[in-house]
This record gives C-alpha cells, structure tokens and sequence, in this order.
C-alpha cells in the first residue's frame, strides 16, 4: 500500500494524541497490542531516521546509563517524583544539594531524551521514566550495571580538568565535515553584513578565527568567488604551515598565525569574524578575555560570527543537550543556551543582533554581534 503525505499527517497527529493522554500504556488493556505498539513505535522511529539522526543516537548512547545513575544518586528523580507537581531547578537544587548551574545542564538533558518534563522555563516535573528511576528496586540495577561497565570515568560529571581529546588519534572527529551535516554557506547569505558596495580589492571580507584546515574558508571564498576582498584563515604556526599549500593556487586567500587566547586581533575592521566550535571549550571568563581580544579589531562596519550551538531556553532537542554533557566530561566545557550567550557578549560591550539557526535539529546557530 502506498502512502501519500497525508496518511503521515494524520498518523502523525494520532501518535501526538495518544501522547497527550496520561498513563497511556495503562490504557492499553491486551498485551499483546502494547507491546506490538512499543516495538512498531520504536522500529519506525529508526526507520525514519536521516544518516546524521542515527549516527547521533549511537554516538551519544553510552551517556545514558551513567547521567540515568547520576539522576539517581543525587536524588533528582526521587525529588521530582515526591509530589505532583513542577519544581524548579532552584527548589530541586536545595532538595539534592546539586550546584544550580550543575543542575540545570543536567535537567536539560534529562527533558531533551524524554527522562522528566518540562513545563516552563526553567520548571520541571516527574514523567513515568522519572517515576521509574525513583525506585530502589531499579535504581539498584542501574548502579550494579554501572559499575559492572567500568563506566565510572564516564558517569563522574564533577571534574576538575579536562581529559586528552586524542586529536591526533582522530583528526576527522575535531576536524572533519561529515557529509549529512548542513552547510552554512548554503543556509545563510553573508552578503547582507558585508555591504558590499563598500569593498574593494584590500577589504578583509571574512576572517576564520582558529579555522583549522580551512574549511570554512575554503568554502567562504568559493561561495563569493565574485566578490573582490580577502580572506584571511587564523590559527597556530602548526596549523597555518599545513594549510599555506593548500592556499598557494586560490586568488584572495591567505593564512597568518595568531593566538586568539592572548593577542589582540591584529586585522582591523575585517567585516566578519567567524569563530566556530571555539567557546564551547571555555569558561565564561577565559571567553571574557577572547571576545576583548577579537573586539580590539573590531569596527562599526565589523560583525562577530560565532558558529556554535545556540540552545533554547524552553523544549531543548536531544542533541544540543547531549553535547552539552559530551563538551563538559571531554574538556570541562559548555554547549550555551541563547540567553547566555547574549549575556556573555554584553558583558565586553557587543550586542547580539541576530541568532541564525541554520540547522535546527542540532541547535546549530550563528550568534551574529556588533559592537554595542
């Protein structure tokens, strides 16, 4: 039988009814049809996943067992499933005894992978996963698998320096694009910040800040092929050594070094600068003493582009979340929310002007600002 797009619409606003109602296995009475329905829900889901969808199911899986287990022995399931009702993370934070910032990433998560509710901002409440991690009986078996797993490096959320990345191990996974990622280039248009009846042939156009291979560069320059200016790529002496070849042949490209983490930009009044997967490694404070680096160059004409993740205040996706607690186990970082990073930019005098999600399954965004 063949399906159009209607027959998807309305199964689609069947499964979301059925999920408005209560305790909706307790209304299922045969068994037989409840578990024809688990094992049919979750066989679809996979079936309709896109290639980047199930690569990040599997990659974020091994931290489901350890946060489940942290939820458990800080008593934030037993916490919410103590009453009826919506906590918020302060009252939850003074329950566990959980530092608030702490407990707010980790709430994120748990309502971003379906363990808890949440029903405003920063206000959760029990699910019947939450109900069901609550008991000894479970809770007991999580911990056993645990430590069974030799997991606990994984599962201890409270550390106090980054572990090795092994980059040089898998230069792709730090470096790399996939090829089910979307591309930025061809989601935003860069033409609107750069006014481009201003530039000539000495214009920096686009400065790729701690770019790595140049990708982003690379791309940049192919996309605006046509526009006179320059491009200039960013990065350590290691770095910029392997990409100059790379850049011998291409007209209006070029690489420098530059420590970002302790020099002023050197490149005054550039009409972009694009930083990308950089402050997520970072504190607030050492991100203080970047973004005043970057600003030294910055003009009125001048836009800072920071391509990371952007995540919403309200109804997190998984992704967004998981990495949050990936950047946090693997190098102490953190995967901001949208009111953060305004917050953060304000605080050296840039303005936020704009929040891009250009990919909007991974709360990927570009944080465009200004000076204020």
């Amino acid at each position: 039988m063949n399906c159009d797009d209607t027959d998807y619409e309305v199964l689609a606003s069947q499964i979301e009814s059925l999920l408005k109602r209560p305790d909706g296995a307790l209304q299922i009475r045969d068994e037989k049809t409840r578990r024809r329905l688990v094992e049919g829900a979750r066989k679809l889901a996979e079936s309709l996943e896109f290639p980047r969808e199930t690569y990040r199911r599997i990659q974020y899986s091994h931290l489901v067992l350890p946060l489940a287990v942290v939820g458990v022995d800080t008593g934030v399931f037993s916490a919410l499933a103590s009453e009826n009702r919506p906590f918020c993370s302060t009252e939850l934070a003074k329950k566990t005894g959980v530092d608030t910032q702490l407990l707010r990433r980790l709430l994120r998560y748990y309502q971003a992978t379906d363990m808890i509710s949440q029903v405003a901002v920063d206000t959760y409440q029990s699910s019947p996963v939450a109900n069901v991690l609550s008991s000894d009986n479970h809770s007991d078996s999580l911990r056993f698998t645990l430590d069974k797993l030799d997991s606990q490096r994984v599962g201890s959320l409270y550390l106090s320096e980054a572990q090795s990345l092994g980059i040089e191990t898998f230069p792709i996974a730090y470096d790399g694009s996939k090829g089910w990622e979307k591309s930025l280039m061809d989601a935003f248009d860069f033409k609107k910040h750069l006014n481009a009846q201003d530039i000539s042939s000495s214009t920096f156009l686009f400065v790729d800040i701690g770019g790595g291979t140049g990708s982003q560069s690379l791309a940049f320059r192919k996309q605006y092929s046509k526009l006179p200016g320059r491009v200039a790529l960013q990065d350590r002496p290691e770095v910029v050594e392997r990409v100059k070849p790379m850049f011998a042949n291409i007209e209006n490209i070029e690489a420098e070094v530059y420590d970002f983490s302790t020099t002023p930009q050197p490149i005054r009044g550039a009409r972009v600068y694009y930083m990308r997967n950089i402050f997520h490694a970072w504190a607030d404070a050492k991100c203080v003493e970047i973004l005043l680096n970057i600003k030294a160059g910055m003009t009125e004409q001048s836009v800072l582009m920071i391509d990371e993740i952007a995540i919403p205040e309200t109804n997190a996706k998984g992704p967004g979340a998981q990495h949050d607690l990936e950047v946090m186990i693997c190098v102490g970082g953190v995967e901001r929310t949208e009111g953060q990073w305004a917050s953060l930019l304000s605080g050296v005098g840039l303005i936020v002007h704009e929040i891009v999600k250009y990919d909007e399954d991974y709360e990927d965004a570009l944080i465009i600002a200004g000076l204020a």
